[in-house]
C-alpha cells in the first residue's frame, strides 16, 4: 500500500549504528532500530506488507516478476487504442504498472475519483508535483496485482471509457 515500507538491515550493521541525536533525558533508552520505528505505527499496513512478502517468497521472485510483466503487456495492449488516452510505457516494459496520459482533455483526478466511487476501481492520480522535472501534465496509473485476469483488464478499459465520458 502507498506510504508503507520497510527497512531491512543486516544485524551486524544495525549493531554498529549510532544515533545522530541522543534521545531526551526523559525518554527511555531506545536502540537505533527502535528509534527508526519511533512514533505511531500503522500496524494493519505492516501486517499487510508482511503477508505480501510471505506470498512473494512462496511464489518466488522470478514467477512474480514474469506474471507482473505479463499483466503489464496485457494491460497496455488492452488500453493502447482506448479513445482519449495514451499509454506511456513501452509494450515490453517488464512491469505491471501502466501510466495513461489524457489526449482529449480528460481530468485524471476526476476520472480516478469516479472510478473509485462508482466502480470501486482503485487507480493512482499522478500530479505534476509528484515529478515536476518529468511531468508536464497529470496522469492516471494502474497497477494490477498478480491475481488480475484478462477480464479484469477489459472491465477496467470499459470503466475508463465510462469515467472519461461521465467526467467530461
Amino acid at each position: 500500500p502507498r506510504g508503507v515500507g520497510f527497512l531491512a538491515v543486516r544485524r551486524d550493521l544495525m549493531e554498529r549504528l549510532r544515533p545522530r541525536l541522543e534521545p531526551p533525558d526523559w525518554s527511555s533508552p531506545l536502540s537505533v532500530a527502535r528509534q527508526l520505528e519511533f512514533g505511531e505505527a500503522n500496524v494493519a499496513a505492516r501486517v499487510g506488507v508482511s503477508w505480501a512478502i510471505g506470498e512473494y517468497r512462496s511464489y518466488g521472485p522470478d514467477a512474480v516478476r514474469v506474471r507482473l510483466a505479463e499483466l503489464g503487456a496485457a494491460g497496455r495492449m488492452v488500453l493502447a487504442d482506448l479513445p482519449g488516452w495514451a499509454v506511456v510505457e513501452q509494450a515490453g516494459e517488464p512491469s505491471a504498472i501502466t501510466t495513461l496520459v489524457p489526449t482529449d482533455g480528460a481530468d485524471p483526478q476526476a476520472v480516478r475519483d469516479w472510478l473509485l466511487t462508482r466502480r470501486r476501481i482503485l487507480t493512482t492520480y499522478v500530479a505534476v508535483q509528484r515529478a515536476p522535472l518529468e511531468l508536464s501534465a497529470p496522469r492516471l496509473r494502474i497497477s494490477p496485482h498478480v491475481d488480475t485476469t484478462a477480464g479484469d483488464l477489459e472491465t477496467f478499459a470499459e470503466a475508463l471509457i465510462a469515467a472519461t465520458a461521465a467526467t467530461a
